[in-house]
């Protein structure tokens, strides 16, 4: 199908992740072949159609190249930054012919390093023409960079992950991977896009809450090459067969995991140093590791059958099957429940009870005892263990602590917390790189990502940022996979809460419209990789538990405050 235009009228501010089969995912969706230069065009014509020919990345942009004079054509770059706007572009002629304003709605824009960031703005890009001999008007001076709608970056680029060792928990060594979403250019070979991504390092929202198994200096030899029966063979410089084992193993996880986001056409890794084969003890007999291989890398490290749990009559519950007697669970058990939250490890418990007007943590095991109370104070919420390396994270009275296995909780330091507003949501992703918080007050609650940096026994909350600013009046949220979240909030004027998906990035925003929230006011709710979104809902003031099976919410149980381990 020939397009002549710049790309369909999508909304920028609200858009449905979405799978391309294989043979498309290169590509993108659907292809855009933009109009060249046409003789009789205005200024302001020639400008409307050079941005609109930046949708086509074919040999460097060529067609948006053909919009400028001989001189500029040849200097002009279409990066290292995209910015990508929402809406329509306004562009008006100046009172001279030869200049043009152009100016938009600013949403965000890619770094030189693939990462996505919220940008909210105007954007305002001045540009100035000629007209040559044969009547025909050219560009002559325009920024650097490519401005692309949001729908035509999602043509022009793929959104995938890379792969970083989360940093090893007390006395261990990394033991899982943590994502770093990039976008990649869909004119570039895809493996050997991602392998250069990783080597050159964690993008700056990640920073130094990951590491890398990547040996200082290390390049590529050679382009990463993918044969016929998909394997990818990756040479890289240095010695690396003289590496520890569990350096090898962690390099060889972490490519591994990465170049499965070039699909279907991966099978199998070759890891060679200095073009000599790297033994791994996932490598077999002829050295090549499967792209299934490293599974305990899992950054979320969920069973795919993790309950779902909730609290009901100050009792724990579940709704995959009954929980064996315990303190917790037993009618007549001695502890009491009102929200709580498991470790994905071991099964770890954290329970915050109220008590009169006071509220009290404890943690233990789910068969109990969970002994004197660990912290106490006039409003404890949120109990997180994240990936459970470090404890169990919680909010008092709007202040961060960790409560670490062994010892007094303490607090932790957020970085820019004064200008936030009160914190009144906390959830750490089972990755332990990053967490979601919930700032503001009324209907200004907003949604935060910012990551965890340790420094030894030290650890931090840096880099904040809003990553949904189109969501408002936000109550709950909780990680659905290591780069996306689900909220609970509106997305526009008075209508009522609902659930939405939100990259980690805010690359994208997705509402989960179904049928079977209309009449109820719901409260929280709780998402884990894999299993299905459960929402807890008041109906007629009484607490109910829904389900999400993909066309509607499903009515469960009476309960409320429900969670997955993490």
């Amino acid at each position: 199908m020939l397009l002549t235009g710049c790309g369909l009228p999508l909304a920028g501010g609200v858009q449905e992740p979405r799978d391309a089969p294989a043979a498309q995912q290169r590509r993108g969706d659907i292809q855009v072949l933009p109009p060249g230069p046409r003789d009789d065009a205005s200024p302001a014509q020639v400008v409307r159609a050079f941005f609109g020919a930046q949708s086509n990345p074919d040999e460097s942009h060529a067609i948006a190249r053909s919009f400028l004079d001989r001189e500029r054509r040849g200097s002009w770059r279409d990066g290292p930054q995209v910015t990508v706007f929402d809406g329509a572009l306004t562009i008006e002629a100046l009172g001279r012919k030869d200049t043009v304003v152009v100016t938009g709605r600013r949403v965000g824009r890619i770094d030189v390093d693939g990462s996505y960031q919220r940008e909210a703005g105007t954007l305002s890009v001045t540009v100035r023409l000629r007209q040559e001999a044969s009547g025909r008007w050219v560009i002559t001076e325009v920024p650097d960079g490519l401005l692309l709608s949001a729908a035509d970056r999602d043509r022009s680029f793929l959104a995938r992950n890379v792969y970083f060792l989360a940093p090893p928990g007390p006395g261990e060594a990394s033991a899982h991977l943590v994502p770093d979403p990039v976008f990649v250019g869909v004119t570039a070979d895809p493996a050997d896009a991602l392998v250069r991504r990783l080597l050159a390092g964690p993008s700056r929202p990640l920073g130094d809450s990951v590491q890398s198994a990547v040996p200082k200096g290390t390049g590529l030899i050679r382009p990463v090459r993918t044969d016929a029966a998909g394997i990818v063979t990756v040479d890289l410089s240095g010695p690396l067969a003289d590496l520890p084992r569990r350096q090898r193993e962690q390099l060889s996880a972490q490519l591994v995991w990465t170049l499965r986001g070039v699909g279907a056409d991966f099978s199998k890794l070759r890891l060679l140093g200095d073009g000599q084969p790297v033994p791994v003890s996932a490598g077999g007999d002829n050295g090549l590791q499967d792209r299934s291989d490293w599974g305990s890398f899992d950054p979320d490290g969920l069973s795919p059958r993790a309950p779902a749990l909730y609290v009901a009559g100050r009792r724990l519950r579940s709704l995959d099957g009954a929980l064996a007697n315990s303190p917790v669970s037993d009618d007549e058990g001695t502890q009491l429940v009102d929200i709580a939250a498991m470790a994905p490890g071991d099964g770890t418990l954290a329970v915050l009870t109220r008590v009169g007007r006071e509220w009290q943590l404890r943690t233990g095991p789910e068969g109990g005892p969970f002994g004197q109370p660990r912290w106490r104070g006039p409003s404890l919420s949120s109990p997180s263990w994240g990936s459970g390396e470090r404890g169990v994270w919680f909010l008092a009275a709007g202040r961060v602590l960790l409560a670490p296995a062994n010892g007094r909780p303490v607090e932790v330091q957020v970085d820019d917390v004064e200008r936030l507003g009160p914190v009144v949501g906390l959830r750490v992703s089972r990755d332990g790189a990053r967490i979601a918080l919930i700032a503001g007050a009324g209907r200004q609650r907003q949604l935060l990502v910012g990551r965890v940096r340790v420094a030894g026994t030290r650890v931090q909350v840096v880099g904040l940022r809003a990553v949904a600013p189109g969501v408002e009046d936000v109550s709950d949220v909780s990680w659905d996979s290591a780069t996306t979240l689900v909220v609970l909030g509106r997305v526009s004027g008075p209508a009522a809460a609902l659930p939405i998906r939100v990259a980690v990035d805010g690359s994208s925003v997705a509402p989960l419209i179904r049928v079977g929230l209309e009449t109820t006011e719901p409260r929280s709710l709780a998402a884990a990789p894999g299993r299905p979104l459960v929402v807890a809902a008041a109906v007629r003031r009484q607490p109910v538990l829904f389900r999400d099976n993909g066309r509607l919410y499903v009515q469960e149980a009476a309960g409320a405050e429900p969670f997955y381990p993490g």
